[in-house]
């Protein structure tokens, strides 16, 4: 299968779409997923074709969608393999308004590079943009960043440097969500006061914490209570 893709499958493709005057470095991609019964997917389907036509896309298959998928399970791997070739890598992801969309990409771009010439770090930084889910008020936007750990003695602290002066700046610039839907854990709670919760929100929901799980079982140190010590602290 693999042959055929690379030897015919993609040649075709290729030249199908230069025969309708496409351009790789101009044409965007979109992978769709369609839920229900047999017949509500036939006819969102079906509804979607339209829109496709009248904008002058072209309906391509599944084929796409699938190796998106498989490309989501092999992340993990690909991370570990880039340790091994002393690369430290990782995404995250934030909700960005329409209107500052390009400016938040920008700033992010100079921020990183700023961060990464003063760390002194070897090569140059691969920071990546892509938009994963859209809505009428802004996208998701999701970030991948990785650098040259090579010859650092603390890497890990040399990294999450330049990753908290990517999300800061996503967040400030942008005035992006914190996240998305990968929620904020330990990684991400300094954002969280900082930039989306004040201090009357920060005790509420400690409150209700307390209030729900007293001997702190669920989620210890994620989110606000990651920022608070305990909960005594925060009451």
């Amino acid at each position: 299968d693999g042959w055929v893709r690379q030897w015919l499958v993609e040649p075709l493709q290729a030249w199908v779409l230069a025969r309708k005057g496409f351009r790789r470095e101009q044409v965007v991609a979109l992978t769709l997923l369609f839920e229900g019964s047999e017949d509500e997917v036939a006819l969102q389907q079906q509804r979607l074709r339209g829109v496709v036509a009248e904008a002058g896309g072209l309906w391509s298959g599944g084929s796409s969608g699938r190796a998106g998928y498989q490309l989501t399970f092999s992340i993990a791997y690909l991370r570990d393999f880039a340790l091994s070739c002393h690369v430290a890598g990782e995404s995250f992801e934030s909700f960005v308004a329409w209107s500052r969309l390009d400016d938040t990409i920008a700033g992010l771009h100079a921020r990183v590079a700023d961060e990464h010439r003063a760390a002194r770090l070897e090569g140059r930084p691969l920071v990546s943009c892509r938009v994963t889910q859209v809505y009428e008020e802004g996208v998701c936007l999701y970030v991948y960043l990785a650098v040259s750990i090579r010859g650092v003695d603390e890497p890990c602290a040399a990294y999450r440097r330049l990753e908290a002066a990517a999300k800061d700046e996503v967040v400030r610039r942008g005035g992006g969500s914190v996240s998305h839907h990968h929620g904020v854990g330990k990684a991400k709670a300094a954002l969280l006061r900082t930039w989306a919760m004040s201090g009357p929100a920060v005790r509420a929901m400690a409150a209700l914490k307390r209030g729900l799980d007293p001997n702190n079982v669920f989620a210890a140190g994620n989110g606000v209570l990651n920022l608070t010590g305990s909960l005594g602290n925060v009451m």
